[in-house]
């Protein structure tokens, strides 16, 4: 198994605030990673530092390191990592432009294709990936803002596919959809994960035993436990571990 992630040291802060402390961890190429925890364990704001979205924060500071194949992210261009590491927020932010439109912005605005025949190929291949293709093939011109939520979602997973990064970050994908959205949303993720890395943050435990490979359990800023998910569900090394995925707090 070779490291895709790797995070070392690494501390955060907001203020004088520590949200996360000495974590270290690494998250395999190929594989589906979910961050579990109550609120306020740190589980997004470990997220938002893979790909440097807390930099934006001016009270956020930071100690470690986080490894993207070897190189640091914290020197790395910020376009060039946010190409590399996608994230699809909780709430689906369709831009108010058409279905197509959508999935061929940011290729466009990063020089990434040209060609009429590229951007329809880029557009058909992403809205597939994203298991979308078949509900929007028809109405490729029509406003993205017409879609349902589940929909929404699944075209800004279409949208990150776009620019062809080699991780995606998923914080709270399903938190706002209906079971049938949610279970196609998780179908995604699944299928991506031949291509792609993922890191999943999730307040459904559920959600994390069907889709991920392995499981961390985040608490207070700490990483608690980290095992493949079949043996952290059947059998947790830690009671605290137990007593959430139990229901008993959280």
């Amino acid at each position: 198994m070779v490291d895709k992630i790797k995070v070392e040291d690494l501390s955060c802060y907001y203020g004088k605030k520590c949200v996360l402390e000495s974590l270290n961890i690494s998250v395999v190429q190929n594989e589906i990673l979910s961050i579990i925890g109550p609120s306020n364990s740190g589980k997004t704001t470990f997220l938002r530092t893979l790909n440097r979205m807390s930099d934006l924060d001016s009270i956020y500071s930071r100690r470690g390191d986080v490894y993207l194949d070897s190189a640091s992210v914290f020197d790395m261009d910020m376009e060039e990592l946010r190409k590399r590491i996608g994230m699809l927020f909780a709430m689906p932010i369709s831009f108010p432009m058409s279905i197509y439109e959508n999935i061929v912005y940011a290729p466009k605005r990063l020089g990434l294709i040209f060609k009429k025949s590229e951007q329809d190929a880029l557009v058909e291949q992403s809205l597939k990936d994203a298991f979308l293709w078949n509900e929007v093939k028809d109405r490729l011109k029509s406003s993205a803002m017409k879609m349902s939520g589940g929909q929404q979602q699944r075209l800004c997973i279409a949208r990150i596919l776009a620019i062809n990064p080699e991780v995606i970050l998923f914080d709270e994908p399903c938190s706002g959809l209906d079971p049938i959205s949610t279970a196609r949303v998780e179908e995604s993720m699944v299928e991506l994960k031949r291509k792609y890395t993922i890191v999943l943050v999730t307040n459904n435990v559920k959600q994390a035993s069907r889709v991920s490979d392995r499981t961390a359990f985040f608490l207070m800023g700490k990483i608690i436990e980290i095992d493949t998910t079949d043996k952290l569900f059947v059998s947790p090394k830690k009671k605290q571990t137990e007593d959430y995925i139990t229901g008993r707090f959280g």
